[in-house]
């Protein structure tokens, strides 16, 4: 994030009506609220907190295919109902405010890094910049005018509204051409009797030529929590509405917990130059001493329970081998009963072209001699997997294919829910280097 330089204008419309005697000053609220909140913000805690993200995507209209964006857009705001779901997935990451960043990295993993957003969410929409980026951005370089009062769960609520101009935003959108600065505008509800901030809209309605996107709006409701002893403020809840060229929609709904300092062992990468993923934890020497050479073959009993309703892409999974991994000299290298670590890089369903949910395996390192080895595998075709110990109505699965083995391996199961106990499979070692490789 870019230095920004403070800029102090506020343009005010006066005439509260609703408040009667008791009204408070619009102006005087925006001028308290706005010094706390900057003031809070860069005092900020090193602070990370745990951001669960539903997408859920949304079929085009009938006729929807080569209309403008203006008529797309104009038909979803007046369309009383959603169009028909024809999948979701879900991710868990963790975010961290660091020297006015956000920064990123998978649930446990003792390294961020600001180049992470993209790689960690795949290919489905992902908004950025909610602990604190943006809102810095919007408080220190636009105008606020008051438009309104509103009435909200009891509470007296103060409405302004703000603009972007192109040519002082740092916020992002990322098109065929690249990512590249874009403006927006919206509105910020502000609590008059605490001074603090309530819920923050931002919409974005003049995408490049070159983006999938017509129109993005996304809304941040705040509260407040306790970290090192000292209140701050933070996200609870995000939606994300966009409307796309192809007349297809989406929601991203985000979720905030377990939020807490994060500690001085966490590596913060805010550069981008050492040329990591980022999806991968840091081995120590000691660790990765050994590595598992390709072309082996075992057996492996994944044991941490899946439910469709909760299991996200960045949970850890713990799997036990069944067999023992020998070399090519027969010679024993993990045993029978040895644990592997791992996670999931994916979990989604898809209505077409059948109804299936879709889990991604990645096996990490596995425990040898007190020592976590680094290794990866992918599924062994052509044979089908056993599925046991679950309470779905199958008994077997098939892999989908042979994945990349620095994304993982893909189970595909014909239903719309399901919650497995054990998953059994038969893999192959495949070579660190070419699975952890940038691409």
């Amino acid at each position: 994030m870019n230095h920004f330089k403070a800029v102090a204008v506020f343009a005010v419309v006066l005439g509260l009506a609703g408040f009667g005697q008791q009204a408070p000053d619009p102006i005087a609220t925006l001028r308290h609220t706005r010094e706390r909140l900057l003031a809070d913000v860069d005092r900020m805690p090193r602070y990370t907190c745990v951001q669960t993200v539903t997408r859920t995507y949304y079929d085009a209209r009938s006729g929807a295919h080569g209309s403008s964006c203006s008529a797309l857009i104009t038909a979803r705001n007046t369309r009383k109902h959603r169009l028909p779901a024809f999948g979701w997935d879900r991710l868990r990451l963790e975010v961290a405010w660091v020297a006015g960043n956000n920064v990123y990295s998978w649930v446990g993993e003792p390294r961020f890094a600001n180049d992470n957003l993209e790689k960690l969410a795949g290919e489905g929409p992902l908004g950025s910049g909610d602990f604190g980026a943006l809102l810095r951005e919007i408080l220190l370089q636009t105008t606020l005018d008051f438009e309104r009062e509103q009435f909200i769960d009891g509470k007296h609520l103060l409405e302004y509204s703000y603009n972007m101009p192109l040519e002082k935003s740092t916020y992002q959108v990322t098109t065929s051409d690249g990512r590249s600065p874009i403006a927006y505008s919206g509105t910020l509800l502000l609590d008059p009797e605490t001074q603090n901030l309530v819920s923050l809209t931002m919409r974005i309605a003049n995408f490049p030529r070159t983006s999938s996107a017509c129109q993005a709006t996304n809304e941040i409701t705040y509260g407040q929590i306790s970290v090192h002893d000292r209140l701050i403020l933070i996200p609870r809840q995000t939606r994300l509405d966009v409307v796309n060229v192809s007349g297809t929609e989406s929601m991203s709904e985000t979720d905030f917990a377990n939020c807490r300092e994060y500690a001085s062992t966490v590596r913060l990468l805010l550069d981008g130059s050492n040329g990591s993923t980022g999806q991968q934890a840091p081995i120590s020497a000691a660790e990765s001493s050994t590595t598992l050479p390709a072309g082996l073959q075992f057996n492996a009993r994944i044991i941490t329970p899946f439910d469709s309703d909760t299991a996200a892409a960045g949970d850890p999974i713990e799997a036990v081998l069944r067999s023992p991994i020998r070399g090519n000299n027969k010679a024993v290298l993990a045993p029978a009963g040895a644990r592997i670590h791992g996670r999931l890089t994916d979990v989604r369903w898809r209505s077409r072209p059948v109804a299936k949910y879709e889990i991604t395996v990645r096996f990490e390192s596995v425990e040898i001699e007190g020592r976590k080895v680094p290794f990866r595998a992918v599924l062994e075709p052509p044979h089908p997997q056993v599925l046991t110990g679950t309470t779905v109505s199958m008994s077997r699965l098939i892999p989908l294919k042979r994945d990349d083995p620095s994304i993982g391996s893909t189970f595909s199961f014909p239903q719309e829910h399901f919650r497995l106990k054990n998953l059994d499979a038969q893999w192959v070692t495949v070579a660190l280097k070419a699975a952890t490789e940038d691409k």
